[in-house]
């Protein structure tokens, strides 16, 4: 083949390597332009879509305005367990040195987005359950609330403390592990208002019972089940975290398995106890385990 035969072909090939390359380059830069703004999507959809279930909800008092007030008084005893873990969140934000834009976010999809996404998840998992497997009666009642509330809820939560990190930038251990705390308190506290609205306008009850047990639960339930499920997750999807894979299972495994103990028929007489504990412990060895890494 002679010189001229050569640069015919390279001048017939060019044109369309040149396209290969240009292609290549538009798929790159859409592929970073869905990795930019997806998460910043599915976050507003979270948003809108978790304050459209809670206005929605707490917007029908049954014929009983006159309540409201009686429920808002109510509800105030969420700052029982509020003020302390504010505190202690607010210490941890302060240790990490977490950006005020990880800490707002977290409030603001916390209070909104991870209701939306388990409420998804809610809704997946009760047809799952009704319509495929035609679970009867007998075991929903005592087992539905163990399998749906941590598959639904965890993975909403874990979502929700996932998309605040990645429109933050921040997906470390020790942002996972504060935002985690923030998500799952955030989850705690309307979970709480809901429960004490249902029994007020629509079992017509004082309410009051109702809080008292929930913020009885309330140190050791969500924002440590989340707080577990958050690092674990981050372990697994980034590198150089110094916790390995295996680690990264354990946790989210642990929430998981923690949140289901408390839903099952197994949470009653001693174990009402020692599940508490459980938590609270788990809770610390993940923090120990955070703190050890960042020395």
């Amino acid at each position: 083949m002679n010189n001229r035969q050569n640069v015919l072909i390279f001048d017939t090939m060019y044109p369309y390597t040149s396209l290969l390359i240009q292609k290549g380059q538009t798929m790159k830069e859409k592929f970073q332009m869905c990795k930019t703004y997806l998460p910043v999507v599915l976050a507003t959809i979270g948003f809108v879509n978790g304050c459209k279930i809670i206005f929605g909800e707490l917007g029908k008092p049954n014929g009983m305005e006159a309540k409201y007030s009686l429920f808002l008084l109510t509800i105030s005893l969420v700052a029982i367990y509020l003020i302390p873990l504010l505190v202690l969140t607010y210490s941890l934000a302060k240790r990490y040195n977490i950006s005020k834009q990880v800490i707002g976010l977290s409030w603001l999809l916390g209070l909104t987005s991870s209701i939306s996404f388990s409420e998804l998840g809610h809704t997946a998992i009760g047809y799952f359950l009704l319509e495929i497997v035609k679970a009867s009666n007998d075991f929903l009642n005592d087992w539905g609330a163990a399998i749906s509330g941590p598959l639904a809820e965890e993975i909403g939560k874990g979502l929700t403390v996932l998309l605040v990190l990645l429109i933050c930038r921040k997906m470390t251990l020790k942002n996972a592990l504060v935002s985690g705390v923030i998500v799952g308190l955030g989850f705690q506290i309307m979970e709480d208002i809901t429960f004490v609205f249902r029994d007020m306008f629509m079992n017509k009850l004082d309410g009051f019972e109702t809080i008292l047990e929930r913020v009885g639960q309330a140190g050791w339930a969500h924002w440590v089940f989340t707080l577990l499920f958050a690092i674990g997750l981050v372990a697994l999807l980034t590198k150089n975290t110094g916790m390995s894979k295996a680690q990264g299972v354990f946790w989210i495994g642990a929430s998981f398995g923690i949140h289901f103990l408390f839903n099952s028929p197994f949470n009653t007489g001693i174990f009402q106890t020692v599940f508490p504990i459980l938590s609270i412990s788990l809770g610390l060895l993940a923090y120990r385990t955070v703190e050890k890494l960042s020395e």
